[in-house]
């Protein structure tokens, strides 16, 4: 059974660089500190506290306590390194002292150089508090062991001592000359250490990309952002001191980000190695990282050419280095980007990539626009990514067959500030910001795909309506056949049979002729009511005065109070019948099925459409039926139908139909 790291060490391991971190800020307020012993107190509040307790965290919530146990010494190292500058400030203030412990001062005087040992190992042991393999063993004890004696050899420079302490005179006589040999290859391993412990990284992520672990390639990426900071650190010091003669703020900069952003990277890459996009912030990184490195070596180089021609301290040879830098900065900025993005951000650059060869091969006809969704899978390794589509009239999103998606939790696809779609991705190791850019180089597309699926929808729709409006005519026919023949015909017939009749016997006075008479001319007018009361049902004839006078006749039956407002004006018979249908059947369903109390009719006319709106105060909750009759009827015309009907708030039928202006 595995055991945990006792939760009563924690407080433990917390207390050391606490009270070293306690000490140093005690120290520096017995003197006026510098500007320098402010700022190295200020990074060991932040440092210390947060790298002890992540890797506390680390070594209770995960299997790698090696790791946390490394991230806690990094703490504690900055915590040392800070309290020696307190304690020097201190002494600077104090000379009988200073010289009594310039001993310590000499030997303590390349401790920072732990602070690099200790990333270099936690670079070492990430991320599952293993080495690599075997032939790394040595790795670890070589570098304390180079590191241990770098120290000791730098406690017999001859050099002066750093600011407070630059007064103090050196306690130990110079080093053999093969001890000084011996000194600074120690030095030069511990960087080559480092540095190989930063390459242990790479063939972490080798390792893992052959076998397909996505996870731990996410995990050691977010270390190798922050660890080549630290590690370049001393590079970059030795760099500025070849060629200004002195450290420069931009190797401090750079040393003080990556040794700030070390815990939360490593609490992160073991802890939440999912939630961020580590590939972004590894090219950015990397990608600065190699411009600052080229830019001051360009600049040296060319201060160094200028200043042999010009004369060393010439103004000429800073001005050229520094114009020439400035030219040369957006250039190298954008193909160094370029090549990083290659490397280290591959799927970002894979998506941007497939997305512009699918352009290409639709535009040569080898491609449809519905392909989008199998490229990205393709792409990004998601076989589970979906792309939906916006429907332009609501909210329903539905992929490239039609098949509906759910967009909760997608990443939305703008054009022009407009969502027109989502990329959805139910599980997988893909991050928001790489879907982002797959969604913004992609936003043509799907905006293309978008409305081909909208226009083959309103292509059914038309061609559904169509068919709907042939059966509805078909069947108005025949019910017209059956009326006539039912109605009317018999009607006729009966009558021409009558007069028929009358004609035989009008002279012998057999049968009252008068009776057949009046009998004729009531089925004539009973045949006729019946013919008004066809074509009514075809055209209303109320129409025959206007549209604003039939609405005024259809309202004056209706038993309850109708708002009236028509805009007058004469209008295609086409259009007025239309909008009487519309009118006259929004009507009779909310006296029928509303339970309303008021009504309102109102028909306006602009910009060369008619709005017919009629509301009702009923109890709403009603919809329109997809293929109603009465909806074909206004599609025939080019126009829309709509029925807003909240339940308990009323309804609101509203046509609008082209007409001309």
């Amino acid at each position: 059974m595995e055991r945990r790291a006792p939760i009563a060490s924690a407080p433990s391991a917390l207390a050391v660089p606490a009270a070293v971190l306690v000490l140093a800020a005690v120290g520096a307020g017995f003197v006026a500190p510098s500007m320098r012993t402010l700022i190295d107190l200020a990074i060991g509040l932040v440092v210390v506290p947060v790298a002890v307790v992540l890797g506390i965290l680390i070594v209770r919530r995960s299997a790698a306590r090696v790791v946390g146990t490394l991230l806690a010494a990094v703490g504690l190292a900055v915590a040392v390194t800070v309290a020696k500058e307190a304690a020097w400030g201190v002494l600077a203030e104090r000379p009988a002292a200073a010289r009594s412990l310039a001993w310590l001062v000499a030997l303590l005087d390349q401790s920072a150089m732990w602070i690099l040992v200790a990333v270099a190992l936690l670079l070492l042991y990430f991320p599952d508090g293993a080495l690599p393999g075997p032939r790394w063993r040595p790795v670890p004890v070589v570098l304390v062991a180079t590191t241990a004696v770098d120290q000791v050899a730098v406690a017999f420079e001859q050099v002066p001592f750093r600011p407070p302490l630059q007064s103090l005179a050196r306690p130990f006589g110079p080093l053999p000359t093969w001890l000084e040999l011996v000194a600074m290859g120690a030095f030069v391993t511990t960087l080559v250490l480092a540095l190989a412990c930063l390459g242990s990284l790479v063939v972490r992520l080798r390792r893992a990309g052959r076998d397909g672990d996505r996870l731990r390639q996410k995990q050691i990426r977010w270390l190798a952002v922050v660890g080549v900071a630290v590690v370049a650190y001393p590079l970059l010091c030795l760099l500025e001191i070849l060629f200004w003669g002195s450290p420069t703020w931009v190797s401090g900069t750079i040393g003080v980000a990556g040794l700030l952003a070390i815990p939360a990277a490593t609490a992160v890459a073991v802890l939440w190695p999912e939630v961020y996009d580590v590939d972004r912030v590894l090219s950015v990184t990397v990608t600065y990282s190699l411009v600052t490195a080229a830019v001051l070596a360009l600049f040296g180089g060319i201060s160094l050419l200028v200043g042999l021609l010009a004369g060393r301290g010439s103004p000429l040879a800073a001005a050229t280095a520094a114009v020439t830098c400035a030219l040369a900065l957006a250039p190298l900025r954008a193909r160094l980007g370029a090549v990083v993005d290659r490397r280290l951000y591959p799927l970002r650059r894979a998506a941007s990539e497939a997305v512009e060869t699918l352009h290409h091969d639709i535009r040569a006809e080898r491609a449809r626009p519905e392909d989008l969704e199998q490229v990205l899978r393709v792409a990004l390794r998601e076989p589970a990514l979906r792309v939906g589509y916006r429907s332009p009239g609501g909210g329903d999103h539905v992929d490239a067959r039609g098949e509906p998606v759910d967009p909760d939790g997608g990443t939305p696809v703008v054009l022009d500030g407009h969502e027109i779609g989502v990329i959805t991705l139910d599980a997988g190791l893909a991050s928001d910001d790489l879907l982002r850019d797959a969604a913004a180089s992609a936003a043509t597309l799907v905006e293309l795909v978008r409305l081909r699926l909208e226009l083959a929808r309103v292509v059914r729709e038309v061609e559904a309506s169509r068919t709907r409006l042939l059966h509805v005519g078909y069947e108005e026919r025949r019910r017209l056949e059956r009326d006539l023949h039912d109605g009317a015909q018999q009607r006729l017939v009966s009558l021409g049979m009558n007069l028929r009749l009358a004609q035989r016997h009008l002279d012998d006075g057999t049968v009252d002729v008068d009776e057949l008479l009046d009998a004729a001319v009531a089925e004539l007018g009973i045949a006729v009511a019946e013919l008004r009361h066809l074509a009514h049902g075809l055209r209303p004839t109320l129409l025959d005065d206007g549209l604003d006078a039939a609405l005024r006749a259809l309202v004056a039956t209706v038993p309850m109070p109708v708002a009236l407002d028509v805009t007058s004006g004469p209008l295609p018979d086409h259009v007025a019948t239309t909008a009487f249908y519309v009118a006259s059947e929004a009507l009779t369903n909310s006296v029928k099925h509303a339970s309303a109390v008021r009504l309102g009719v109102h028909v306006g006319r602009s910009d060369g459409q008619l709005t017919v709106r009629i509301t009702d105060d009923g109890r709403g909750g009603a919809r329109l039926v997809e293929g109603s009759a009465l909806a074909d009827r206004v599609a025939a015309m080019g126009g829309t139908l709509q029925v807003a009907s909240p339940a308990g708030s009323g309804t609101v039928v509203e046509a609008i139909l082209p007409c001309a202006s």
